[in-house]
């Protein structure tokens, strides 16, 4: 069995420090993309059944007082379809953005209208969550 000099052994040291650091950087940006997906899907689900409501909950604590009335009656609402049009895309540090098709209608009128919504969203590190930092459109 070879003696390791004092050199190689303080590379080897360097080396596997550098690894641990990385490697815990590699997890804390998986665990981030992950909670991006399912803060996103979680958003998808509520407006595909209809939650407008709650919707606001989504957005930053500091852009509730910004974000007008959804809909008037959001019971007489019912989306027909959300579909995302232009998929998370970096924006900056730990910011997304995503644009998403609302087709919807009106169920006392049957009157189908379309939104392009096009959200930005942030990562708080602090909080470990994702926020919408944009107002959501008006189902009108």
């Amino acid at each position: 069995m070879k003696n390791f000099s004092t050199q190689a052994a303080a590379l080897l040291a360097i080396l596997s420090l550098m690894l641990l650091t990385s490697g815990c950087a590699t997890v804390e940006k998986a665990s981030k993309n992950q909670k991006m997906h399912e803060r996103l899907k979680a958003y998808a689900h509520e407006v595909r059944w209809g939650a407008l409501e709650a919707l606001p909950a989504y957005l930053r604590p500091s852009m509730l007082a910004q974000q007008k009335a959804i809909a008037k009656d959001p019971a007489n609402i019912r989306v027909t379809e959300y579909e995302v049009v232009v998929p998370p895309a970096p924006a900056g540090d730990n910011k997304i953005v995503q644009t998403a098709r609302i087709n919807y209608l009106f169920r006392d009128r049957q009157v189908v209208r379309s939104i392009v919504d096009q959200q930005s969203w942030e990562y708080e590190p602090e909080t470990k969550q994702w926020f919408r930092t944009n107002t959501i459109p008006a189902f009108k």
